[in-house]
C-alpha cells in the first residue's frame, strides 16, 4: 500500500491566497498582519508558518510531529522485513524521536508478522531470508504485511489502526484490525482508566458495551446484506476496552470504542461504535488549545490573551482544501493554503521555543525536506528503515451525549 507524494499536493497548495476573501462577514484588511508564528498538521504533511510585518513565510514538509512535556518529537514508521524468496513477510515498527536528543526509542511494534515469519522459517529450515536489496517472487505463496495510520495525536496520546493482511496459496485470506491509544512517553498501551478518574473510566466502559449491544440490534433489523455480514463477525466478537480511540469532533475530547476484528471473513475497517464524550480529564487543558473550535466549514483556534490571533482554516465545498488566515476577530489575513483537514495547531509564540528547540526543528523540517520518494512510501517492501510522513485517518464520528452508566449492587 503506498499514499501520494506530500510534495505534488505541496506543490499546488502552498501558495498565498490572498485573492481568497473570508466569508463571514470579517473584513480583510490592507495593514499586515499581526506577528505569528506556528506549526499547521494536516495528514500528510506539517507546514510552519511565520508572518512578520508584511512578510509571509510558509514552508512544508513530509513529517508527523507530537509535543508534550516541553518538547517536540518526529514519529515515524519503518519496515521489519523477514521476507524470503517464496515469502513475502513485512512488519513495521513505530518510532518516537526526540528532536533535540536525537535519540529513537521504538513505541509500537507489529508483532503478526514476526510470529508468522517464525513459523515459515519452522516450516521451511533451507530457505533463505532475502538481503535488503533483493527481490522475491512474483506472486509469493505465503504474504503477511502490516499496516498502520494515525488517528490522531493528543498531547503523549496517540490513536491508532492497526492492520494486518495475511494470504497463504490454498487457504482463504486472513485479516485482522484493531485501535488503541499508546502513550508516547512509555511506548505503552493505554487504558481508559489511565486517561479519565476511575469512576468516569467505569462509566464509559458500561457505556461503551451498552452501544455495542444497541449496534448488533440495530444491525439485526437490517435485511441488507452488508449488515448481515457485520451481524455475522460480531457474534465472533466481544467488547475489548483496550480497543478504542480519542477523538475531538467538536472541540472536546471523546472516546471512541470499537469491535475489533480478525479471521478469514472479517471486513478491512473496525467496527466503530458511536463517540462518547465523558467529562474532560485533568490533563486535557494543556491540549486542547492544539484543537480548534469546529463551525461547518470553519475551524478556529483562538489565540489568548491581549495582542493575540486567532488561526482560521476554510475548507472549500469539495472539503479537499484548507485556507488558513489570521484574525483579531475584526480583520482577517490570508496567508496559506494547504491541503484539508488541519488535524492541529503547534503554537510556536505562546510562549516561544527556546533556541535549542528552534534549532531542532530547523534541522527536522530541513531533513524532512530532503526524503526521496521511497522514503515517502507507505510499502515499499524491500528497501532499509527510514523515516517518511505517516498518514492519518480522517474520520469525524458521530458525537453522543455523555450518559453515565448507572451501577446496582
Amino acid at each position: 500500500m503506498a499514499f501520494s507524494s506530500p510534495f505534488t499536493r505541496l506543490g499546488l497548495l502552498l501558495v498565498l491566497v490572498a485573492a481568497c476573501g473570508p466569508r463571514d462577514g470579517t473584513a480583510r484588511s490592507a495593514s499586515p498582519p499581526p506577528h505569528a508564528e506556528f506549526l499547521v498538521a494536516t495528514q500528510d504533511s506539517t507546514f510552519w508558518i511565520t508572518t512578520k510585518g508584511a512578510s509571509v513565510r510558509v514552508r512544508g514538509v513530509p513529517i508527523t510531529l507530537a509535543q508534550y512535556d516541553g518538547r517536540f518529537f518526529e514519529l515515524y514508521l519503518a519496515d521489519d522485513d523477514r521476507s524470503y524468496p517464496d515469502a513475502l513477510l513485512v512488519g513495521l515498527r513505530l518510532y518516537r524521536r526526540d528532536l533535540l536528543k536525537g535519540d529513537s526509542a521504538i513505541v509500537f511494534e507489529d508483532s503478526i508478522v514476526p510470529r508468522i515469519a517464525r513459523e515459515y522459517a519452522s516450516a521451511h529450515p533451507g530457505a533463505r531470508r532475502l538481503a535488503p536489496d533483493e527481490d522475491g517472487a512474483e506472486d509469493p505463496s505465503t504474504q503477511a504485511t502490516a499496516d498502520l495510520q494515525i488517528i490522531d495525536i493528543h498531547g503523549p496520546y496517540l490513536s491508532y489502526e492497526y492492520h494486518v493482511d495475511i494470504a497463504t496459496r490454498g487457504a482463504e485470506p486472513w485479516h485482522s484490525t484493531r485501535r488503541g491509544v499508546i502513550d508516547l512517553r512509555s511506548g505503552q498501551p493505554t487504558r481508559v482508566a489511565d486517561l479519565f478518574s476511575s469512576d468516569v473510566a467505569t462509566a464509559l466502559i458500561d457505556s461503551g458495551k451498552r452501544e455495542l449491544t444497541s449496534t448488533i440490534d440495530s444491525l439485526k433489523k437490517d435485511a441488507r446484506e452488508p449488515a448481515k455480514r457485520a451481524v455475522s463477525a460480531l457474534s465472533h466478537s466481544r467488547f475489548d476496552d483496550r480497543s478504542f480511540v480519542l477523538t475531538v469532533p467538536d472541540s472536546q475530547l471523546a472516546i471512541e470504542f470499537d469491535v475489533p476484528l480478525r479471521g478469514a471473513d472479517a471486513p478491512d475497517q473496525v467496527i466503530a461504535l458511536d463517540a462518547l464524550r465523558p467529562p474532560q480529564p485533568s490533563w486535557w487543558p494543556t491540549v486542547a488549545r492544539d484543537f480548534p473550535n469546529v463551525l461547518d466549514d470553519l475551524d478556529r483556534w483562538r489565540g489568548i490573551g491581549n495582542g493575540s490571533y486567532d488561526v482560521l482554516a476554510r475548507y472549500d465545498s469539495s472539503a479537499e482544501t484548507a485556507r488558513i488566515s489570521l484574525s483579531d476577530r475584526v480583520r482577517e489575513w490570508p496567508v496559506s493554503a494547504v491541503a484539508a483537514p488541519v488535524l492541529h495547531v503547534f503554537w510556536l509564540d505562546r510562549p516561544p521555543p527556546d533556541s535549542a528547540t528552534r534549532r531542532a526543528l530547523s534541522r527536522a523540517f530541513d531533513a524532512a525536506s530532503a526524503y526521496d520518494e521511497a522514503t515517502r512510501t507507505v510499502r515499499d517492501l524491500h528497501r532499509s528503515a527510514s523515516p517518511f510522513g505517516l498518514r492519518f485517518a480522517s474520520t469525524r464520528p458521530r458525537l453522543l451525549p455523555w450518559r453515565p452508566a448507572l451501577h446496582t449492587e
